[in-house]
């Protein structure tokens, strides 16, 4: 039986998500509230009892100019591992709320690895292309490093870390480092120095207020750690929690003080309150390409892996056309615009 819910009436569906292995927030109502120029619709899905066994959370994203626009489910569906009538169930009930609303393309991106080969060949069956691309170009990042903290106490975690990076955490102390939990007041001192880290990185910075409103719409499930110095913020991070996982979502820094380790010191302080937190997993999200020496980006893959985290690749990014000669002409205006 599936069942539509509006961002008002997701209790429900958000206490399954929390209590699914596979967990994710993307797939709660809490994301809908930071994603809020987008539509949000909830699916779920139930047995014969009325058990919900899978579920779905979705944005919608209009086109400017256009009567159409398209679905899309970040980090979903959740549903039992191999339980493909669920997952068909879903994809059926999406499919549905896009053609009722006009949307040219439906598009899931599930947490499951590329290794999952009998879940590649059902989306395939059910209409999806697979979009596995290693670069930053899908909504999500396809490669992951995660962090297991099972059996982990902090002095082992630290232990557990590389010589470089115990010796960085060190030095950061050493040097007066210290690192806080601010709140939205100190996002102006963050915001300035994701435009440098930005610019020094090449990549676009969201908007400052975005980062202002992931912290007031994720509420507790969100956290803003500063590292100071003589009283002065020189690197933060904001991470993301739910289930038993914490992501780490944004980061910068001062390039002034990069010889303090202020980065290494607030990951430790990350994952030590991960675990205090009772939470299982740290998620570094994403990189690019797979960890080899000639990826030239193989020095964040690196960097992750001196604190002892585990590269992942997911399947990718499934897309299923439903109206191709609108999908043509939507890309073909989003070609024009973006030469322009």
């Amino acid at each position: 039986m599936i069942e539509y819910v509006t961002i008002d009436q997701a209790a429900e569906l958000d206490a399954f998500v929390l209590r699914q292995p596979n967990c994710h927030f993307m797939q709660t109502s809490a994301w809908g509230r930071v994603k809020e120029g987008w539509g949000w619709t909830g699916i779920l899905c139930r047995d014969e009892k009325g058990e919900i066994i899978g579920s779905m959370a979705i944005l919608e994203h209009r086109i400017r100019h256009m009567h159409t626009g398209f679905l899309y489910a970040p980090r979903g569906p959740i549903f039992r591992d191999g339980d493909y009538a669920t997952l068909e169930a879903l994809v059926d009930a999406m499919r549905a709320l896009a053609e009722k609303r006009g949307d040219y393309m439906i598009r899931i991106d599930p947490m499951l690895e590329e290794t999952d080969t009998a879940f590649l060949d059902e989306v395939r069956r059910l209409g999806f292309t697979v979009n596995q691309a290693s670069d930053f170009s899908l909504f999500q990042p396809r490669m992951c490093y995660v962090l297991d903290l099972q059996g982990f106490t902090p002095e082992s975690l630290l232990a557990y870390y590389n010589k470089t990076k115990r010796y960085d955490i060190r030095r950061a102390e050493r040097n007066g480092v210290t690192v806080r939990l601010g709140d939205v007041s100190d996002i102006p001192v963050f915001y300035r120095m994701m435009l440098a880290t930005a610019a020094k990185n090449g990549f676009t910075a969201r908007p400052q207020q975005y980062y202002a409103h992931f912290l007031e719409a994720l509420g507790p499930m969100s956290k803003l750690y500063l590292a100071e110095k003589d009283g002065v913020i020189i690197a933060a991070s904001i991470t993301a929690e739910l289930g038993n996982r914490v992501w780490h979502m944004y980061a910068c820094s001062d390039r002034a003080y990069q010889a303090d380790f202020p980065n290494e010191l607030i990951q430790w302080q990350m994952q030590r309150d991960a675990l205090e937190g009772g939470y299982r997993y740290f998620d570094f999200r994403g990189v690019e390409g797979y960890p080899v020496p000639e990826n030239p980006y193989y020095g964040l893959h690196h960097y992750k892996q001196g604190f002892g985290a585990q590269f992942h690749a997911y399947v990718g990014q499934c897309d299923r056309v439903l109206h191709p000669m609108r999908a043509k002409l939507v890309h073909t205006l989003q070609k024009i615009f973006v030469r322009e």
